[in-house]
């Protein structure tokens, strides 16, 4: 087989936040997705370039097609950013059209059809690609690759869909050295230390939130062995990466499992900072778990929380009570952590005294960080399925499914007016964060932390009417 030339092509991902009130603390970090892709792709000799337009424009896109010459183009996208994928494509067939582009993530895994029609890609990967990648580099008969959509002729052939990694362990490390880190930089809100890597623990996610698109990683929680994890946390460290974020949609689904992994951090004595910030569940956290992962170097957790209100946590089947929020941000703050919690807002079911007992709720829990947004029904979720079958949603333009933005132009809220909802988010952020106690707070931390600044940014940037 002769190796080929790949170039990985990362989106701008700031355009998910643009008109929103968070651009200003849009994170930037090196895409984990890529680096996994990249790191199948180096160990079967393959040569591995990394382009990301969140750097880099598109005169040094063109010089990079030009320059390197890649057999394959591979864009990874989540759904507002498919017209940022077309782009990409058009771009690469103007300079030479005998390169094939690749399009995975998210919405390839949804609708593996039109994306590919969409996206202008000649490939789609649906589901896990570190394995199919290599596949499709090795230049094997398409009909014969399972996990992909394709074209033939003026025709889409989608393949059967390929199983679901089950032993994580099997995955070489992930290709951070692709990555120019120095040119990254998450906002001092949310990352102590800079550069920061995701590292993935675990795949799957075994809850059914209505709001939660599975169709990449599944419903089956499949884990790294707690050692593999220790060896990636001391190579980040090794590699630079000052700070850890956690990618996992569960890495405390397995309590003992969580536990192990943390003892082996601090008997490996890796010393790197981490935080959750993908979200935990609060049923799935004890103190003496939250605990060790204080102790393994864990200094904030971000929880899942969505609603103040027992009955929209049950419409959404969020499988958690308000008690077990209590107790969880109660452990968290016990065991010396920062506790950081996520809410929504116009969920189903959704009235003015529910979204007032949210703000109510987040406020009695004295949260260190709080975000929230406006429900958004993302493609293939049970909850966009079912606003589409009653005949809600207003439009299939992807591009208009961006996160923290105001959805008036995607669906009907079944009982509330945008402006109703607007006034109830704007309303959190103002009650939440004007609040002298929080303010006390944020600005003691911002000293001992170095965050004053980027603390004045979130601010200022923030919706209050």
């Amino acid at each position: 087989m002769k190796n080929k030339k790949i170039l990985l092509v990362n989106l701008p991902f700031e355009k998910i936040y643009e008109k929103t009130s968070l651009k200003g603390v849009a994170p930037s970090t090196p895409p984990l997705g890529l680096a996994c892709i990249g790191g199948s792709l180096l160990q079967n000799g393959h040569e591995v370039k990394l382009f990301d337009f969140n750097i880099y424009g598109t005169g040094e896109f063109v010089k990079i097609l030009e320059d390197f010459a890649p057999d394959f183009v591979g864009i990874t996208f989540v759904t507002p950013l498919i017209r940022e994928a077309q782009k990409v494509s058009e771009l690469v067939k103007k300079i030479n059209r005998k390169i094939i582009v690749i399009g995975g993530g998210p919405h390839c895994s949804s609708f593996p059809e039109s994306s590919v029609k969409e996206a202008l890609l000649d490939i789609g990967v649906i589901g896990e690609g570190d394995f199919i990648i290599n596949e499709i580099a090795s230049g094997k008969d398409l009909q014969q690759i399972k996990g992909i959509a394709y074209k033939k002729g003026d025709e889409i052939i989608t393949n059967e869909r390929e199983d679901f990694i089950k032993d994580l362990d099997s995955l070489p490390f992930p290709a951070y050295p692709l990555y120019e880190k120095e040119k990254y930089k998450v906002p001092a809100a949310i990352a102590r230390e800079n550069p920061v890597a995701w590292v993935e623990t675990s795949r799957g996610c075994v809850f059914g939130c209505i709001y939660c698109n599975k169709s990449c990683f599944g419903k089956t929680f499949r884990v790294k062995s707690p050692e593999r994890i220790v060896e990636e946390f001391a190579e980040v460290k090794k590699l630079g990466f000052r700070e850890i974020h956690l990618t996992d949609d569960g890495f405390t689904t397995n309590i003992k499992r969580a536990k192990r992994i943390c003892d082996l951090l601090i008997e490996s004595k890796v010393n790197i900072g981490w935080s959750t910030i993908t979200g935990i569940r609060v049923d799935r956290v004890d103190f003496e778990l939250l605990g060790k992962m204080r102790q393994a170097g864990c200094y904030r957790v971000y929880f899942g929380i969505e609603s103040g209100n027992q009955e929209i946590l049950n419409n959404i089947k969020k499988g958690i009570t308000l008690e077990q929020v209590r107790k969880a941000v109660e452990s968290a703050k016990k065991a010396k952590l920062e506790v950081a919690g996520y809410f929504m807002i116009g969920l189903p079911g959704e009235t003015e005294k529910t979204m007032q007992d949210t703000i109510r709720f987040a406020k009695l829990l004295d949260l260190d960080l709080a975000k929230i947004s406006i429900t958004i029904p993302l493609p293939a979720t049970e909850i966009f399925n079912e606003l589409d079958t009653k005949g809600l949603i207003k439009t299939h333009d992807w591009e208009k499914f961006k996160f923290y933005s105001t959805p008036s132009t995607i669906y009907d809220h079944q009982n509330l007016s945008w402006p109703t909802i607007e006034k109830y988010y704007a309303k959190f952020y103002k009650e939440i964060y004007l609040n002298p106690k929080f303010i006390l707070r944020r600005f003691k931390n911002g000293l001992v932390n170095k965050t004053l600044i980027d603390d004045f940014k979130m601010f200022i940037q923030m919706k209050w009417t």
